[in-house]
């Protein structure tokens, strides 16, 4: 083995320029991708509005609904790159809207069974802002929306709630829109005919 000579600089052999180009390229590839991203979930949060109200639907009062609404755009952050067809994102976003607010009344269900000890000294959560807001009309939507079935409370939640279409909400729950038609209608007698028995004190 040849050793240098003191004093004398070692010279290293220079980087090709043709891994100089496929690192920048590399570079710029990530950069384009993460600018993709950030637009397509600017556009996302232009349907804040409609993801708050669905998430009401499914919420016990506003704060809760605020507080699931943050959920779900953190979730739509991180599973955007998922997202097939752009074009179709408002959906998408409802989509995971309607999964993040079940997600989120399982947990409570969970914890309601573990706390089962301590039924009788729930705490009313809601600000007295928001107290002031429910009047004996919007109790009884309430009560009448959650004691629905799963497949009738989505379908009145992404129409009356997010004010979704009927084809939308086909794809938002991958059913035929003659279905949401029969849903909602279902939904809506159901509605009806709980809100008239409460209200006459049935």
């Amino acid at each position: 083995m040849v050793q240098p000579r003191s004093g004398e600089m070692i010279s290293w052999p220079e980087e090709h320029p043709a891994v100089r180009i496929q690192a920048g390229r590399k570079t710029s590839e990530v950069a384009r991708a993460v600018a993709e991203k950030e637009a397509l979930f600017q556009g996302l949060l232009e349907n804040r509005k409609t993801v708050f109200w669905i998430c009401l639907g499914y919420a016990r009062d506003f704060v809760e609904a605020e507080e699931l609404t943050q959920e779900v755009f953190f979730r739509a952050w991180t599973k955007v790159d998922s997202l097939r067809d752009p074009e179709r994102h408002s959906e998408w976003l409802c989509r995971v809207a309607r999964n993040t607010c079940l997600d989120h009344q399982k947990k409570r269900r969970l914890r309601r069974l573990l706390q089962r000890d301590y039924r009788g000294h729930v705490r009313d959560e809601r600000t007295p802002e928001t107290r002031a807001i429910y009047r004996d009309e919007l109790r009884l939507l309430k009560t009448a929306v959650r004691a629905l079935p799963r497949k009738l409370k989505d379908a009145f939640i992404l129409r009356s709630y997010g004010g979704l279409s009927y084809r939308e909400i086909a794809a938002v729950l991958e059913i035929k829109e003659g279905t949401v038609m029969s849903r909602l209608n279902e939904a809506r007698e159901k509605i009806k005919s709980q809100m008239r028995g409460r209200a006459q004190g049935g």
